[in-house]
């Protein structure tokens, strides 16, 4: 019988010093919800900068690739377009303007010193990335958010 009471209280002890434990180490009511209202104001100026994005044309890029092993020829066509702030849109196209040719030269180098398996893959995602980088180095800064290939055309002739 002593036995049996002294499981039981051990049962007991446990079950009081969880429930200390739960009561001083968790976050009370009040603190989950400020954790939750902090977590959609932050969710919600995500939305706000999305919606606040622009896009800008950044031309249209016609680049052909000698192939130096065979007498094949690469021919890419693509319309390049960017994602920038309305805040720094016109930022961004007063450095376009005053950089449009080393950019242009900066996208046509990264299109002929791309592998061949960069430029056939569905996505295009390095080719973006590094474009992308390499821009906003020229900038100065990350002005430029995102990259889009549009009307993208890779032919081997």
């Amino acid at each position: 019988m002593m036995l049996k009471l002294g499981l039981g209280g051990l049962v007991v002890a446990v079950i009081l010093a969880e429930c200390c434990v739960a009561y001083l180490f968790l976050p009370s009511e009040a603190e989950v919800q400020a954790m939750a209202v902090a977590k959609v104001e932050a969710e919600e100026e995500k939305e706000a900068e999305a919606v606040e994005a622009a896009e800008v044309d950044l031309g249209m890029f016609n680049v052909s690739v000698s192939q130096p092993n065979s007498s094949a020829t690469l021919r890419i066509d693509f319309h390049l377009y960017g994602t920038v702030l309305s805040s720094e849109k016109i930022e961004l196209d007063t450095q376009y303007t005053e950089k449009l040719h080393r950019f242009r030269d900066l996208v046509i180098t990264e299109v002929l010193t791309a592998d061949r398996d960069d430029l056939v893959h569905s996505r295009l995602g390095l080719i973006k990335r590094r474009i992308l980088e390499k821009s906003n180095l020229l900038f100065g800064k990350p002005l430029i958010k995102s990259v889009v290939l549009s009307n993208y055309s890779f032919v081997d002739q």
